[in-house]
């Protein structure tokens, strides 16, 4: 026998559906963006094309301008061009217009002295001049003159730095189970907090190195693989990046993620890693994938330079301040040369739309190289 339902109850039922509906609706549109890497929607950003003019060069065999393994570079206010000269244990400081003006730091474990593998410089809103060296485990700190001021002890391997609220942020890219790769110290370097989500530049990374007979040695290479990126917004949240894959995580300073996007590229933003250990020693063989060469904040727009799995297209994505993709531009890779053995180190676009390159070579003089750039050239 049928039964007849209470046109009350139908009404009521639909209500209900109809709210759960709208509710999952809700949860998709404010939970998922929050906690979970989305693509951009480049359906509507036609890439533009860009060229690229070399306009100075600093870097030759001249005894102030021979770099070896250079580490970083940073630009003041002044426009003063501070370069980590990793493999000669030194900080290379030239005008705007790349004359040399003076030096400081030098080999050795005393205070203000450097491995020959400091890692990172950078130039806080204090003006004063930070170096992450993790050999010696320790953050040097010196004026805008080079004059060294104090050394902050550090406990693991750290990629680069802000400062935010008079504390520290730090980034790191250890190969560890839930490990969170943004740090927050105190002035004194005292460890506050740790948050962030570690992205895997292979997927599945993690677990396959813990298989490994020995995995410390593989993690340490691992680790010299793939670097971390920091950017601070003009609203004051942070921008974390890695060298792969081509992904960014946008944080509020207490850590909350704000947005996290999975760039949309025309080719796979991971790689598979080979392990070997051939000619008596170890190596990790880096994959063909995309590299992120950096992260610009300059006004409103975040720009993220990279290279395609070939290295012979140069891109610039261009986001606003919420991380919605707003431009993207693309030109041949004619700034570095594979014949020549040639790489890019750290990249920066400052507001007038010059680049600045570390391009390091095999074959010649490592240089800083400064490009005017010529953005939206036509399509593509």
């Amino acid at each position: 026998m049928a039964t007849e339902v209470n046109p009350k109850n139908l009404k009521l039922f639909k209500s209900i559906f109809a709210f759960i509906v709208i509710g999952c609706a809700l949860f998709m549109t404010i939970y998922i963006p929050t906690h979970g890497a989305r693509l951009p929607d480049k359906s509507k950003i036609r890439p533009q094309a860009m060229k690229a003019e070399l306009i100075m060069k600093i870097g030759s065999d001249k005894e102030n301008e021979d770099f070896f393994n250079p580490g970083s570079f940073a630009i003041d206010r002044k426009g003063r061009i501070f370069i980590l000269d990793t493999g000669n244990s030194r900080i290379q400081c030239f005008s705007p217009e790349g004359k040399f003006l003076f030096t400081f730091g030098k080999y050795g474990q005393g205070p203000g002295e450097l491995s020959k593998e400091a890692r990172k410089i950078k130039i806080l809103p204090d003006g004063q001049i930070y170096i992450i060296d993790n050999v010696l485990k320790k953050i040097n700190i010196y004026d805008s003159e080079g004059k060294f001021l104090k050394s902050i002890k550090i406990s693991i391997y750290y990629d680069d730095i802000l400062l935010i609220n008079d504390h520290y942020y730090l980034s790191s890219t250890l190969i560890e189970e839930n490990f969170k790769p943004i740090h927050i110290l105190d002035r004194s370097g005292r460890l506050v907090s740790t948050f962030g989500v570690f992205i895997e530049p292979e997927i599945g990374l993690i677990k396959r190195v813990a298989r490994l007979p020995n995995p410390e040695p593989w993690k340490r290479l691992l680790r010299g693989c793939n670097f971390s990126n920091l950017a601070l917004t003009s609203e004051g949240n942070i921008i974390f990046s890695q060298d792969f894959p081509y992904r960014l995580i946008k944080y509020d300073p207490e850590g909350r993620i704000i947005k996290d996007i999975m760039a949309e590229t025309d080719f796979d933003s991971y790689g598979h890693f080979k392990f070997t250990d051939e000619y008596a020693g170890i190596r990790v063989s880096s994959p063909e994938m995309a590299r992120v060469l950096d992260v610009t904040v300059r006004d409103d727009e975040i720009l993220v330079p990279y290279l395609n799995p070939n290295k012979d297209i140069f891109f610039i994505d261009v986001y606003n301040q919420e991380l919605n993709l707003i431009a993207t531009y693309r030109m041949p890779n004619d700034l570095t040369s594979s014949k020549r053995q040639e790489n890019f180190g750290q990249v920066y676009i400052d507001n007038d739309n010059n680049l600045y390159a570390m391009v390091i070579s095999r074959e010649n003089p490592t240089y800083l190289g400064k490009y005017r750039l010529k953005m939206g050239t036509g399509k593509e």
